[in-house]
Parts: structure tokens; sequence; C-alpha cells
């Protein structure tokens, strides 16, 4: 059997007229100029692309032929002793496309949700301290220029806070490596409320509003122990190095490389932590509360004030958007239409900063830490 194909010897752009047979582990190759013989070993041959023709190189050289797909090419290809590779095969059925479709999808989701967050807490500790301070300061430098007031605090308690805080410090030395990077900011911040948090370089943010709200320094000082336990375990460095990569592998996908670059300057903004995060810095302050001697209960009760204080704030922020929708009604029967515009720039800011106001699942750490106060210790 033979099989009419295109001959092109890989020396000009003309077309040759040959007919394909198969022979005894070789490929005859008869054309006007007489017959050729090429091992099979030596012939590599094209995945099918939907109706395209088939090309057929052969080693040593640019020459190759080309033959229209069918049953003749097939049953050629199979006297030749040719099988198309597993992968061409399954992208020929639909049932195994549809498969292997699924089982992409499944490793993507995997490594998003198990892969990546593995691998940043692998590298996290490996990661320059000096490095997260420069991103750190850079991050604080923004915020005390747009959203940060200085703090009005007196300096005697500013100072018996700060005493606390390096007592909580420096009962743990896995927190050595930030030496003296790890300080204790104090800072206003009316639009954000009662908090603290912590940037991967060390630097601890204490509001004012959060020193007012508690009575009990103990409870600012389980707080305090709270995000010295995202510090000792990067979380700040392991949620930059996850959101980098996000960035990364984004910017190869859709060719645009500045998106990453953006990403990777505004990561610590934008992204909170995850519960179990949360919960792993909890466990760390209730270790750290017991060494002084302390209950784990101080968090829960600061974590529970907090709670209410934001719940209230939301009630709020309700309250007034529906007057403000009321208002603005009445604005526009009166030819006026900018009566809210001040109260919705501030909802604005609000929501960007809602991880600033509240960390997740909340309620949860509160009954954890009262129910079960000893889960840090197994």
């Amino acid at each position: 059997m033979t099989l009419d194909a295109h001959y092109f010897d890989g020396r000009s752009s003309r077309r040759h007229s040959v007919s394909l047979a198969a022979g005894e582990g070789c490929l005859l190759l008869d054309s006007p100029d007489g017959m050729r013989i090429i091992p099979v070993a030596d012939i590599r041959v094209s995945e099918p692309q939907g109706s395209a023709p088939r090309t057929l190189r052969f080693a040593g050289g640019d020459a190759f032929c080309e033959a229209g797909q069918g049953p003749e090419l097939d049953a050629l290809l199979a006297a030749l002793g040719y099988r198309n590779p597993v992968a061409v095969r399954l992208q020929g059925r639909w049932r195994w496309a549809l498969i292997c479709l699924g089982a992409i999808f499944l490793t993507l989701a995997a490594c998003y949700f198990w892969g990546l967050p593995w691998g940043a807490k692998v590298i996290a500790p490996h990661v320059p301290v000096s490095a997260m301070h420069s991103i750190s300061e850079t991050a604080l430098a923004q915020l005390d220029g747009s959203l940060f007031k200085p703090s009005t605090l007196p300096e005697e308690r500013r100072r018996k806070l700060l005493k606390g805080f390096q007592a909580l410090a420096a009962a743990d030395p896995d927190l050595a490596p930030f030496g003296d990077r790890l300080s204790l900011n104090f800072r206003a911040a009316p639009r954000i409320g009662p908090n603290a948090f912590a940037f991967p370089g060390g630097q601890i943010v204490l509001f004012d509003e959060l020193v007012r709200l508690h009575d009990d320094d103990e409870e600012i000082f389980a707080i305090l122990a709270h995000e010295l336990g995202h510090l000792s375990k990067r979380h700040g460095a392991r949620q930059l190095i996850q959101s980098s990569v996000i960035a990364a592998v984004a910017a190869a996908w859709l060719g645009d490389i500045s998106y990453a670059a953006v990403a990777v300057s505004t990561a610590l903004l934008n992204s909170g932590y995850s519960r179990d995060m949360e919960r792993e810095a909890d466990d760390y302050a209730a270790i750290l509360l017991r060494r002084q001697g302390k209950s784990p209960a101080l968090l829960a009760n600061a974590l529970e004030k907090l709670d209410r204080f934001h719940q209230a704030r939301q009630r709020g922020t309700a309250s007034r958007s529906s007057g403000t929708e009321t208002a603005d009604k009445t604005g526009e029967k009166n030819g006026s239409g900018n009566t809210a515009s001040d109260d919705e720039d501030e909802d604005g800011i609000e929501k960007h900063l809602d991880w600033l106001s509240s960390h997740p699942g909340t309620g949860e750490r509160i009954r954890r830490l009262r129910e079960n106060p000893e889960s840090a210790d197994r």
C-alpha cells in the first residue's frame, strides 16, 4: 500500500510529489529522483492538529514530508510500528480530555490551598528580616501620610506599655532575629478604630483607640502577645510570599509584569491573616502569657471588647447609610445631590481597611480561648 504525499528537501520551498510505503523497519520514499530508504528510528511524526496535514521529519537534515490525515496515513504509520503518544490519544477522547482538565484544576487548587501556604511557611524563616523591615517601613510611611496620626497618649502611659511589651518580647527567643528592629509604634487612627497589627519587618502598631477601649493594661499586653505571634510565626512574610507568587503567576499568564510589581508593594495593605494564622497567633499568645503567670482569658476578654465595639460600629454605619439614603432623596427633591459625599468617602475607607478593623472568626476565637484555655499547650 502506498500513500501520496509532498516532499520538501529543506533547501528550497519547492514541493515534490512522492509516494510513501512501509518497508521492513523503514519508510520507502519514491520520487522522480529515485527511491530513498529511511529507517523508522530517523522519523519524527507530528501530532495531529485538526484537519491539518501531518509532517514526517527525517533526521540528519531539514527535509520532511507532508501527508493528509486519514485511514491511509494511519495504516502506514501502523505498518511502521508508530503509535501516537498517550497524551495525543487521550486528547482525541472527550471523556479523558474532561478527566485531564478536571485533574489540572484539582492540581491548581491543591497548589493554591495547600502547596503555596506550605511553601511560604518553609521559605519565610529564611527571608532576611532586614528586607522585610525595609518593605514594612515604606508601608508604614505611606499610612502615616494618609490614615495615621501622631499618638496623643501621655508619655508615662506609653513608657509603661513599652516596658510591658519589651518584657513579652524578651520571653521568646524566636524573636531574636528581629533584634532592634522589633518596635512598638504608637499611632492614632480614628477612621480605623481600636486595633493593633504587626508588619513583617518587626514593627507593631498600637492605636490610641485600643488603649482607651481597655482599662486593663494586661488585656492590651495580651493583644500585643497575639501580634508578636504573627511575627514569631512569620505570618506577614508568608502572606507577602503568597501574594508575590500569585502576582507572578498572573503576570506570566496575562503578560503584564507591572501587575506583579504593584501587587508586591501593596500586599501588606491588602491582605489579612487567615483563620489558621489567627488561631496560631492566639495559641502563641496563650503560651507567652502563661510564661509570665497570666491567663489566656485576658486575650479572650480583649477580643470580646473589640468585637462588641466593631459590631456597634457596623450597626451605626448601617443606620447612617439608611439615614444618608433618606437625606439623598430629600436633597434630590430640593435640587441638591451632595448630601452624603463625605460619609461615603469615610465608608469607602472603612471598607477598604476592613482587615485592620476586625480579624476573621473573632467569635470562634473567643469561645476557643474561654472553653478550652489549655488548647495552646497541645
